[in-house]
């Protein structure tokens, strides 16, 4: 393959190492589609997991404390993106990174008390609800992985970044000083899915991917990530000052109506909107 790619776990955060003829990277196949602007139902799904987002704070749930955020795992990190990917869309700059979405996570994410109007999305919901929300007519990629268009492997993943590589933002730009990171998800055991069996032969460790994300990273924040899996501009939103200021707004806020929970997000998106341009000087 032309790219040098490091494969992450998204589950555990381990680096996985695929061996060719042994540990073959078996991945769900996808469809990219180039420029999509956010469907009415897309955004209804990402303003229903926003709601669960903040449900799931509101009542105690673990990864917002200190705690979480010395041992690299949080769940604060939903709320911190938002007011960083409003000032990217605001400023008109295209996303870097596609939404990548994948059927096989209804399954988890279906319990939810407000229910599933689309696809769900293993990445991009923050960016589905600021660009549904308040910019509705800017587009973003969009990744959509299927068993229906089968079974495959590394030669997939060199066609995904040349379609990446080509996209509004990334087309052009020099990225030899940085580190394609690409993280997956295991869709669970064969027998998950009728019939793939077929895809399989003896020497084949049986286990399925698909793919949720993709970040380039300087050489210098891979030695010394935080986070339990790379991935920067997380890392570099949830910083706990954001995190503060985005808690005492929820702390303060009514939430009864699908209308307070749309003020909420105005508020956390715009309500301390210097604060926010003044630490956003790393996007690459």
């Amino acid at each position: 393959m032309k790219y040098d790619v490091t494969y992450f776990d998204d589950d555990d955060g381990q680096l996985i190492e695929f061996d060719y003829g042994f540990f073959n990277l078996n991945l769900v196949k996808f469809k990219y589609y180039k420029n999509e602007k956010i469907s009415p139902d897309r955004l209804a799904t990402a303003f229903d997991l926003f709601k669960y987002d903040v449900s799931r704070y509101v009542n105690g749930s673990r990864g917002y404390g200190m705690h979480d955020f010395d041992d690299g795992r949080i769940a604060f990190d939903v709320f911190t993106v938002l007011p960083f990917l409003y000032l990217t869309a605001e400023k008109g700059e295209p996303f870097q990174y596609p939404i990548v979405e994948s059927p096989y996570q209804e399954k988890c994410l279906s319990s939810n008390d407000y229910g599933l109007k689309h696809t769900p999305m293993l990445s991009g919901n923050a960016r589905s609800l600021i660009l549904g929300r308040y910019f509705p007519e800017q587009t973003i990629d969009i990744v959509s992985s299927d068993i229906s268009e089968g079974i495959g492997g590394e030669g997939d993943i060199e066609e995904f970044l040349d379609n990446l590589f080509a996209n509004s933002y990334w087309n052009g730009k020099d990225i030899s000083d940085y580190k394609i990171i690409v993280n997956l998800c295991s869709v669970g055991e064969n027998k998950f899915f009728d019939g793939l069996d077929e895809f399989y032969d003896d020497y084949t460790y049986r286990m399925l991917y698909t793919l949720k994300t993709v970040e380039l990273v300087d050489h210098e924040y891979m030695e010394d990530y935080k986070h339990y899996r790379p991935e920067r501009f997380i890392e570099k939103t949830s910083r706990l000052c954001n995190w503060k200021i985005l808690r005492n707004i929820i702390d303060g806020s009514t939430l009864e109506t699908n209308e307070d929970y749309w003020e909420l997000l105005d508020n956390m998106v715009t309500g301390y909107k210097k604060h926010f341009e003044s630490v956003y000087t790393w996007k690459i």
